[in-house]
């Protein structure tokens, strides 16, 4: 199959249409297995359909956008952490107990708020998280 050369499509052209012409659009570039761009500018301009683009893998759906969010933020501060914990130990000195237990208490929790968000089931823990320090 022949290489398609890509163009630089800089210029949008800012067109309204109803609610069913945008329903009818959406339908009609599914069933050819096009983007609605790809679709519109071939019909527009007289030209044939590209070929359908390879259908995405499945992804697992998130269950709950909430929760997902608030582990975004987590996983936002854990840079900062290690940043601290970094310059503690570079100092010489070594964090406090009850700093690292946190540290892991909230990695446990990321990541079990991470596998509700995506409606995963957690397997059962392995004997070494069971065991914990």
């Amino acid at each position: 199959m022949p290489e398609r050369r890509k163009e630089n499509r800089s210029c949008p052209i800012p067109t309204r249409f109803s609610e069913g012409e945008r329903d009818r659009l959406t339908q009609a570039a599914r069933a050819a297995g096009v983007t609605m761009s790809d679709f519109i500018r071939a019909s527009a301009l007289s030209q044939p359909l590209p070929p359908p683009r390879p259908q995405r893998a499945n992804r697992p759906t998130v269950k709950d956008g909430e929760q997902l969010a608030s582990l975004l933020l987590a996983v936002g501060r854990i840079g900062n952490n290690a940043n601290q914990l970094a310059h503690v130990a570079n100092s010489g000195s070594w964090p406090d107990a009850h700093a690292l237990q946190q540290a892991v208490a909230d990695i446990q929790w990321m990541r079990h708020t991470l596998m509700q968000a995506l409606g995963i089931r957690e397997p059962a823990p392995t004997k070494q998280e069971r065991s914990g320090p």
